[in-house]
């Protein structure tokens, strides 16, 4: 800041001038008066040199605060009227060569005091003041001297320069707090409207959590039912409007299922479960999902084995794939897509080829966007679910694995979608592992929920599956009902929240502990907010599995789960 370089200059020039007083001194010997105007001035540039030392290291925002604008006008009227003292004095006693030095000395002093005291003007006055009017006493009591007149054209210059000076330091200093203000208004309005933003995100986020539970309930009832009486002999006239049905609710339940996925991204629910496990489970379920969806489509689906392993989340891996083969079979109308696997180095790559219309490069970023649909009048964008979200939910997948994702396109062509998976190198699995036989047949399974229709839905489902089913509404429920049965549970299947009845975590605690093993079991949640089923299935170390649920699905996770038991 320029007033704590001024101390030091401040210094420096009293120096200067007590350096001429002294010579006036030998000179002429002014005796008592001039000893008492050194000593005083010597302490003034000491006090100065001490206030530069204090400060000098001070950071300029804290300026403000170390100095006093009532002290620093005290020093400088202390600077201009001792100043001013020697300069009488010596006009009065000292030769005239000294007496014009002096006053250029004092001209030069009241230009750099002026000018470096813009942004306290009662200092400027204290100083100038005192030291103006001495000059100008010069100036009148030499008037019979040749000296006279250089001294008015130094008080001329003087007046010129420390006014122009003042001026155009005032200026930046108005400009530079401007500017601050701005700066600050600016930083203000930033963080506010960031505010903001974060607010409408959390919203949103809970919007979509909120919403999408709501609206999961009945549609999971919905789909167990339809998938339960396609299970039943009917005449093939209603079989075909259950079979459109079941295509209407499993295009509401993909919609549904890109709402969780990025309601539980953005709130960062999401935590990767890493594991070895093989790829071919994945193109399985790819083939599985897709080939008629392909076929009816006039779509040649083509999946290459693959019988290697990889380390990462197979869940969320799954997700990423079935996402690539929902967008090729939407914007592909005619020809073929291709899934396979291809070793690259260190990584298995996992790709999906489709002979489709292509995405232009321009668009090739976008598409990653939330909500992005290019414009259907031009090529079809590669986003799933019908809300834009497919290929957003594998970017962000992808980010929490921290894997690349890798896109290739040319319009007219076809597009390429891959990514690469940390390959594992492990001895192949044995027959039992690979056993895809469904071991539903026979099973006692329990299912808790506090959702009548869900119940029915659910005990349908399930019996239409060969399994014998006991539904209750809250654990205590399910106990008296397991008390006259001498079978143990093979698996438990449990709502999450059971409102006054506790969670289902606590019915899985209590009927582990009342037949004294773990029973398989899975939660079964339709709330994405706050995580507290996550926690509490890793803690049982259960699976959790998120409304509305597919028959198929649920199948599934029910035989992947009994599969795990016979193999312990």
């Amino acid at each position: 800041m320029a007033v704590v370089q001024e101390l030091r200059t401040n210094a420096v020039f009293i120096i200067g001038m007590m350096t001429l007083g002294l010579v006036a001194q030998i000179q002429n010997g002014f005796g008592w008066f001039a000893l008492v105007w050194q000593c005083v001035m010597g302490a003034i540039s000491v006090s100065a040199l001490a206030t530069w030392i204090r400060l000098r290291n001070v950071p300029a925002p804290e300026l403000v605060g170390a100095l006093s604008i009532r002290k620093l006008t005290i020093f400088a009227a202390l600077c201009g009227t001792s100043w001013t003292a020697g300069l009488i004095e010596w006009t009065l006693h000292a030769q005239p060569a000294l007496v014009l030095m002096a006053l250029a000395v004092s001209a030069i002093y009241i230009v750099h005091g002026v000018a470096n005291s813009y942004f306290a003007p009662w200092a400027v006055v204290a100083f100038a003041a005192p030291l103006f009017g001495g000059c100008v006493f010069v100036v009148l009591a030499m008037l019979d001297s040749p000296i006279a007149e250089i001294g008015f054209v130094l008080i001329l210059l003087n007046c010129i320069a420390a006014i122009r000076l003042l001026t155009k330091n005032w200026t930046n200093f108005a400009q530079s707090i401007d500017r601050d203000a701005e700066r600050a208004r600016l930083g203000a309005m930033l963080h506010e409207q960031k505010d903001i933003a974060e607010r409408a995100v959390q919203l949103k986020t809970r919007f979509l959590a909120s919403a999408s539970h709501d609206l999961r309930q009945p549609m999971h009832a919905i789909s167990l039912y339809l998938d339960g009486l396609a299970e039943i002999d009917l005449p093939e006239n209603i079989r075909a409007v259950i079979n459109d049905a079941r295509v209407c609710a499993h295009d509401m339940n993909d919609m549904f299922r890109s709402l969780l996925d990025i309601s539980r991204l953005d709130a960062q629910q999401a935590v990767p479960t890493l594991s070895v496990f093989s790829i071919a489970a994945v193109l399985s379920r790819v083939e599985k999902e897709f080939s008629p969806l392909a076929a009816s489509r006039g779509i040649s689906l083509k999946v290459r084995p693959c019988a290697d392993h990889v380390y990462s989340d197979p869940v969320m891996v799954e997700r990423i794939a079935l996402n690539f083969v929902s967008n090729a079979v939407r914007h592909t109308t005619s020809g073929r897509i291709l899934v396979g696997c291809r070793v690259r180095g260190r990584s298995l790559r996992l790709s999906v080829h489709d002979t489709g219309r292509g995405i232009p490069e321009s668009a090739q970023k976008v598409i990653f966007e939330e909500f992005r649909q290019l414009d259907a009048a031009g090529p079809p964008d590669h986003t799933g679910g019908g809300l834009g979200l497919g290929l957003a939910i594998v970017r962000r997948l992808a980010q929490a694995l921290r894997l690349q994702v890798v896109v290739r396109s040319t319009p007219g062509r076809g597009s390429m979608f891959a990514v690469d998976l940390p390959l594992v190198h492990v001895s192949r699995a044995g027959p039992q592992a690979l056993a895809a036989a469904s071991r539903l047949a026979g099973r006692l399974v329990v299912l808790v929920d506090d959702e009548p229709s869900i119940l029915l839905a659910g005990a349908f489902m399930l019996k239409t599956a060969g399994c014998d089913v006991i539904s209750a509404s809250s654990g205590e429920e399910a106990l008296k009902l397991l008390a006259g049965s001498v079978r143990v549970p093979d698996i438990l299947i449990c709502d999450y929240e059971l409102h006054d009845a506790g969670t289902g975590a606590d019915v899985i605690r209590s009927l582990r502990e009342e037949f004294n093993t773990d029973i398989p079991a899975v939660l079964v949640t339709g709330n994405t907010a706050g995580g507290t089923a996550e926690k509490s299935a890793r803690q049982l170390g259960v699976a959790v599995l998120y409304k509305p649920l597919e028959a198929a699905a649920l199948k599934r996770s029910l035989e992947e789960l009994v599969a795990k038991k016979e193999l312990t």
